[in-house]
């Protein structure tokens, strides 16, 4: 069946676009709400991310300004140049600097330590409000670093990131004159707030990253969410990025992020969606069960149209399948619809009548076949009979009395065998006594130029054949193939049983062959057998054959054969086969002999 064109698939198609416009203009309603609400959420992020960097990068610079001016303004750094390394007017020098970096490490609120070094003696003047151990070996680790930068003419605004222990810090070092170099560090924590982002929950926050990904700051966000971050620095030049987990139960993240113009490092908030969205559940459960939604209203209504339409449709397809087949013992049981009850009821009556009428063709059938098979067995006789007169009628012109004598006893035995001729079937044995006897009386009238050979299997002879199947292919091989010869004409047949065509109605398949070695059959007759052509005029030359082929066709059907040929040494051969089967597997009763007058 076209699927195309079954009315399930034009069910389907049809409620799909009656259904697609509706969930599409719902779902784009629910994308939509969800990205203003992104669009929202973002721009609040992307301002306070936004001041926050300002506000660092204002208080960096401001720190860059007080350090440029640190060698041209304090008068006590720039005394330490000319004053004497350890003397006491130098160690107060150094004791008003740090009193002075201390002041000012509460005026620059987000600078964790002032620093002085002296190159020239190795010397470093620390104020700090943290750790100072931790912060002077920061910085004097640093140091060569920092001076390498500050080897030209030209000193840039940027900070170094420094690594120090389990804390990473900016540094700014200037060069004060070729003796002394100030400088200031700032905790990257200090930087870093997350607690001013809008919907960050839980499982968001902020960090600090590298050009490469490295954070830089503390943070709540896990290792997980750091490297998602750091596969997506190269978007921030957009308002705003939605990303995803890998795996199957990714979570969506909303990124928002400004590189530092003072430094190479970027600051990055990161924001759960489902956290975002926590205020607009419905539009989140909306976009994730609109398709199971669709699935399951389509679901639902094949369900049902399939209990009330197809599901009566099939089983009214297939019962008419049945019948084209010719399974007439179908009956439907009537659906609850009453238009689909009414119809398969039609259908029950119908096939109904299409059995009794069927039977009554089978049954006119069968008479027909009957009596047709009676009037070819009546056809047969009377030819045999009035050849058999013809050949006692030429050995009488011969006077020949003694073998008009034996042609009598002959026939008279003939006769009386070929009184069964009018039975429906005969068995081989049966047939062949009819053959020995007529192929006797030919002896008579051919002495010394005719012999015959029969060879029948033991276990053949008891299987039944209709009267007279293989005498006409013996006197049509003394009438053809006994012209002008010199040497004797020998007919030879056989009977053989092929076991391996056996089934439950017979015992396999019966083959005859009648051979001879007279001058065969010619070429073009031998075609016009070989194509079947004797059987388009059953009144003209090879009525023998179309009698004998007709029966077989009528009693057995496709089972049953006849082939022509002719020897490799000469001599025509004929092949009959047909079902083997005893009268009670063939399944008829003897009719009752034919009225002879």
């Amino acid at each position: 069946m076209n699927l195309i064109r079954s009315l399930r698939f034009k069910f389907i198609v049809g409620l799909t676009l009656i259904m697609l416009p509706l969930f599409m203009l719902l779902y784009y309603n629910n994308v939509y709400a969800m990205k203003v609400v992104r669009d929202k959420v973002s721009l609040t992020n992307m301002n306070h991310l936004a001041k926050n960097v300002e506000q660092n990068e204002r208080v960096l610079q401001e720190t860059n300004r007080y350090l440029y001016s640190l060698g041209e303004r304090d008068p006590d750094i720039i005394s330490l140049f000319f004053l004497t390394y350890g003397s006491g007017d130098y160690i107060i020098a150094k004791q008003r600097i740090m009193n002075k970096f201390m002041t000012d490490i509460g005026f620059y609120n987000l600078i964790d330590s002032f620093f002085l070094y002296d190159a020239v003696n190795d010397d470093l003047l620390l104020a700090t409000a943290g750790n100072y151990d931790i912060k002077k070996s920061v910085v004097q680790r640093n140091m060569p670093a920092q001076m390498r930068q500050l080897e030209g003419d030209i000193q840039r605004p940027e900070w170094s990131i420094v690594r120090g222990g389990s804390f990473n810090a900016l540094v700014k070092t200037v060069r004060i004159n070729q003796q002394f170099y100030a400088g200031a560090l700032v905790d990257m924590n200090a930087l870093n707030d997350s607690q001013q982002f809008t919907g960050s929950g839980d499982r968001g926050g902020a960090v600090i990253v590298t050009p490469d990904g490295r954070a830089l700051s503390d943070s709540t966000l896990n290792t997980g969410q750091i490297k998602l971050v750091a596969n997506h620095l190269n978007g921030l030049e957009s308002p705003y990025q939605v990303i995803s987990e890998p795996g199957r139960t990714a979570r969506q993240y909303l990124m928002v992020g400004i590189p530092s113009a003072m430094s190479e490092m970027s600051y990055v908030v990161l924001l759960p969606e489902e956290d975002m969205m926590r205020n607009l559940p419905f539009f989140q459960q909306i976009i994730r069960l609109l398709p199971i939604g669709a699935a399951v209203i389509l679901v639902t209504a094949l369900f049902f149209l399939r209990q009330l339409l197809f599901r009566p449709m099939n089983a009214l397809i297939r019962g008419m399948r049945r019948v084209s087949r010719g399974e007439l013992d179908v009956k439907l049981e009537a659906p609850s619809s009453s238009e689909l009850e009414f119809v398969t009821r039609s259908f029950n009556q119908m096939i109904q009548e299409i059995q009794h009428l069927k039977i009554d063709v089978y049954e006119e059938k069968l008479r027909t076949r009957e009596a047709e098979f009676k009037q070819l067995q009546m056809q047969i006789n009377p030819h045999f009979y009035l050849n058999s007169l013809n050949i006692i009628h030429s050995l009488a012109s011969l006077q020949k009395h003694e073998l008009v004598q034996q042609m009598a006893g002959h026939l008279a035995d003939y006769f009386r065998s070929s009184l069964r001729a009018g039975k429906r079937v005969i068995t081989l044995n049966e047939e062949m006594e009819h053959i020995r006897h007529y192929l006797e009386i030919q002896k008579l009238r051919f002495p010394s130029k005719l012999d015959f050979e029969l060879d029948i299997d033991t276990d053949a002879g008891h299987y039944v054949m209709p009267p007279l199947t293989i005498q006409p292919f013996v006197e049509n091989a003394i009438i053809h193939g006994f012209q002008r010869r010199t040497e004797s004409f020998v007919i030879h047949i056989t009977a053989r049983l092929d076991a391996g065509w056996r089934s439950q109605d017979r015992d396999g398949l019966l083959q005859l062959q009648i051979m001879d070695n007279g001058v065969g059959f010619k070429p073009e007759l031998l075609t016009q057998l070989q194509r079947g052509e004797y059987a388009k005029d059953p009144g003209g030359q090879h009525i023998g054959i179309w009698n004998v082929a007709h029966r077989l066709l009528v009693k057995y059907g496709p089972d049953a054969g006849l082939t022509f040929e002719n020897g490799l040494d000469g001599g025509a051969a004929v092949s009959i086969n047909l079902p083997a089967q005893t009268e009670e597997q063939e399944g008829g009763t003897y009719a009752e002999p034919v009225d002879r007058g």
